[in-house]
């Protein structure tokens, strides 16, 4: 979810559909915990998501902003620094030091991303193309990781060039990732 207040215009007017369902629509459910997610250089950002629950299964969803990941204390800002911090060749505890995290949730990042790196590349590649069906073809970097980070990085830029309100390419990235840069979705993992 790129707009925190369009996703509340869209629950009120029934118009967000159930992803657990597929059919049903979601309505407005208060809101979820508050969270503070870490930022580069020390940042803090808090943030109250909405909660939604579809009219037809009954299903619950918290609606988080695409630049925070699902169950993560850090903004995807952060994630992806480390990720192509990683890619350039720095390790873990110079990564996790200069982001100010845990060294095991750096190695955690990239185990996370490495372990569906060709889905999400084969999901980027394709966004970026449905984007911009003149983008040259992408050239390989040598590792799936790095495939899959080159990619997201095409599609962000391919969606930038179309987007009509200018979004960060964190919020990009989220949304070609659908949210699941560090855990996909078994029901994701298809589209």
């Amino acid at each position: 979810m790129a707009d925190q207040d369009a996703a509340g215009q869209e629950l009120a007017s029934s118009s967000m559909r159930c992803p657990s369902c597929s059919g049903g629509s979601l309505r407005p459910w208060g809101h979820a915990r508050t969270r503070v997610l870490r930022g580069l250089h020390g940042a803090r950002h808090t943030l109250r998501p909405r909660r939604a629950r579809c009219r037809d299964c009954g299903a619950t969803h918290v609606l988080l902003p695409c630049h925070a990941p699902p169950r993560r204390a850090d903004t995807l800002q952060v994630v992806m620094t480390g990720l192509l911090a990683h890619q350039g060749g720095a390790g873990a505890r110079t990564i996790a030091a200069d982001l100010g995290v845990p060294v095991d949730t750096v190695r955690s990042w990239v185990r996370s991303v490495s372990a569906h790196a060709q889905w999400l590349r084969e999901r980027a590649t394709r966004w970026a193309f449905r984007m911009d069906p003149t983008h040259p073809p992408m050239q390989p970097t040598g590792s799936p990781l790095g495939d899959a980070l080159d990619a997201l990085g095409h599609a962000a830029a391919a969606t930038a060039r179309r987007v009509p309100r200018p979004l960060t390419a964190w919020q990009l990235i989220g949304l070609i990732s659908a949210g699941c840069l560090l855990a996909p979705v078994a029901s994701t993992l298809s589209g």
